[in-house]
């Protein structure tokens, strides 16, 4: 078996360890994946481990099959207006339904509410302090850089990279879904990031409709 294959088995083991204060120890941390360009826009590779790191760290998404239950069709484009400065921001809105699983060991309960019986809410904000590292125009890369038929696909999100296709290709990715072994390999390494149990991760600005 080749270095990585050992590596990605050992990793699927790890549990992140608590400290006295509660919080999570780990030596990975979301700015240095950025600085050493492991998140981004300039490659394939990079973009799709960008957008699977964003759905697991604002949708609380920690297995397989909670992320395979993502699709091109059931994301849209919504508006949300902070009321203390009353400034509209763009988000990305996941439709619910596909996100709740029907056993409770897969149901995720880090969508926003406002009210007890809501459904939760699952955003994504628009980052305007930092546009390079905003999720929602690393969605909007993702689709511009992806067959154009997929557009409102209900069974498909983590595409395949093209083989041959460069950094200058006007599509970087098949119409083919990544293979389970490589998204469970994605996620250990994800689940590394300190960030990711971060507490403030899913508070939402309420938002008027």
């Amino acid at each position: 078996q080749t270095f990585e294959q050992e590596l990605n088995k050992i990793l699927r083991s790890w549990q992140p360890s608590i400290l006295p204060d509660g919080s999570i120890f780990s030596r990975v941390e979301e700015d240095y994946l950025w600085r050493i360009k492991q998140l981004g826009s300039h490659s394939p590779v990079a973009l799709l481990n960008t957008l699977f790191y964003f759905n697991t760290k604002y949708f609380g998404l920690k297995t397989v099959e909670q992320h395979l239950r993502l699709s091109f069709g059931t994301v849209f484009r919504h508006w949300k207006k902070n009321p203390l400065t009353m400034e509209n921001k763009a988000c990305l809105r996941y439709q619910v339904s596909s996100l709740c699983g029907t056993d409770n060991e897969d149901k995720i309960t880090t969508g926003k509410r406002k009210h007890e019986d809501d459904e939760p809410v699952f955003e994504q904000i628009e980052n305007t302090a930092n546009p390079s590292r905003c999720p929602v125009k690393m969605f909007e890369c993702y689709l511009s850089k992806s067959p154009q038929n997929l557009n409102q696909r209900m069974d498909v999100f983590y595409l395949q990279p093209e083989c041959s296709s460069s950094t200058d290709s006007p599509v970087w990715y098949t119409s083919t879904s990544l293979d389970r072994n490589t998204l469970e390999n994605m996620l250990v390494r994800v689940l590394l990031v300190k960030d990711i149990y971060d507490k403030d991760t899913y508070e939402l600005d309420e938002d008027t409709d």
